[in-house]
């Protein structure tokens, strides 16, 4: 029998191709473990936060224990409350800045404590800073430089020249106002918003008539959600009430607002007639009653409400960009991010989901697998900005003439 030698046969196509396969597998396993990561965490993250008491493999992948510190930090010579979520054992986290939306509680609402929770037992140094005006139920230019100022503030804290921002709701609009300022900017190294707005104008519009305007001028009819008009009225109580019911009928509001229906009924049967009148009209959520004065704010307000928005001040955003909008938002309608996005320059506008799976800042009850998958994508998004931000702050070029400090830990300082 003649035996051949290896070196005389010539192998077959599908064997060349095996062992190109072969030689390959472990470059491409290292080349796509980063961003197999990032889809991992995304959706252990969506996991947690859809349901907090989830189980599985998934919901607890990679998981660290949360440590909680109270901080604060200054702003126009004032101690502005905020709050940090470490993961314990971890020397080194990147940060994330989370901006609460409308709501009295701000950084103590129960569902942005666990959002933050969870994000921080994914490996992530979580600040929530309080902003007032926005827990006030007033959406005023002000915020956006609170806004702003904490980004700064936790960057420093951090040692490093800048932090992710996610920002909720009304909050998302002030972000995106504070992200176009240059003053700003430096600190922020990529901005997310989750029913953003991008003019209050239309926001307003939208509450009296429930006409949703689009770029191209079409129009998109959804019935406003009685929260709006709300905080018009709450926020501009003179302009409905009478003198001495503007302190009360406020009050009675902000109880309504926070979902404290009886107590706000109790104290409105203080007002006058009027008042109450006015009151019970509110209880009924009769838009239309109140449509005329809500136009008529926003002529009134133009000025306030232009410079309490992004529109006319993202074209110069420098930093990624990602925008998230339930489809059936009705507080903040989704015709929003389609401005949005009209507007941000599109090499930095990362993605622009217009979800049915939320429901306003909150992921629904009923989701199906592929809405699950591109909130999955859009949150892989985020995780992959923070780890790139995460390097270049700890890996910065060469030829960079100021030294970035490896951060082991938040920088001390007397706030605490």
């Amino acid at each position: 029998m003649t035996t051949v030698p290896w070196q005389g046969r010539s192998p077959s196509a599908q064997a060349r191709l095996l062992i190109w396969l072969l030689l390959l597998l472990p470059v491409i396993v290292v080349l796509l473990y980063p961003t197999l990561q990032d889809y991992l965490h995304a959706a252990s993250l969506l996991a947690r936060i859809s349901g907090p008491h989830a189980t599985g493999w998934i919901a607890n992948y990679d998981l660290h224990p949360v440590d909680v510190r109270d901080m604060t930090f200054e702003f126009r010579g004032a101690s502005i409350p905020a709050r940090l979520y470490m993961p314990k054992d971890l020397a080194s986290a990147p940060g994330i800045m989370v901006v609460h939306g409308m709501h009295d509680l701000g950084i103590n609402e129960p569902r942005l404590i666990g959002f933050a929770r969870s994000l921080a037992a994914g490996g992530f140094l979580v600040m929530t800073p309080q902003v007032p005006g926005i827990a006030n139920y007033r959406v005023k230019a002000e915020s956006a430089d609170l806004i702003g100022t904490a980004a700064q503030s936790f960057a420093r804290q951090l040692r490093t020249p800048k932090v992710g921002v996610l920002a909720l709701s009304f909050s998302g609009g002030l972000a995106l106002l504070a992200a176009g300022e240059p003053q700003y900017s430096s600190s922020i190294a990529w901005i997310a918003t989750v029913g953003a707005y991008y003019d209050l104008a239309h926001v307003l519009h939208f509450f009296a008539t429930g006409e949703a305007v689009r770029p191209d001028s079409s129009v998109e009819h959804i019935p406003p959600h009685g929260y709006g008009p709300l905080i018009v009225v709450y926020d501009e109580a003179q302009d409905f009430f009478a003198p001495q019911d503007v302190a009360p009928a406020r009050e009675a509001i902000r109880l309504l607002l926070s979902e404290n229906e009886k107590a706000s009924q109790e104290l409105a049967r203080t007002l006058t007639p009027a008042g109450q009148e006015v009151m019970q009209r509110i209880y009924e959520e009769q838009r239309q009653y109140f449509a005329p004065a809500l136009l008529a704010e926003v002529e009134k307000q133009k000025a306030q409400l232009a410079a309490a928005s992004p529109a006319g001040h993202l074209q110069n955003v420098q930093m990624p960009v990602l925008l998230l909008h339930g489809s059936d938002d009705t507080v903040i309608p989704p015709t929003e991010l389609l401005w949005l996005q009209h507007e941000i320059p599109k090499d930095k506008l990362l993605d622009a989901l217009v979800s049915p799976a939320m429901v306003h800042v909150e992921v629904g009850s009923k989701v199906t697998w592929r809405e699950r998958l591109a909130l999955v994508h859009w949150m892989a998004l985020i995780i992959r900005e923070t780890r790139i931000t995460e390097m270049r702050a700890t890996n910065p070029p060469a030829a960079s003439a100021t030294p970035v400090l490896r951060r082991v830990a938040v920088a001390p300082t007397p706030t605490w």
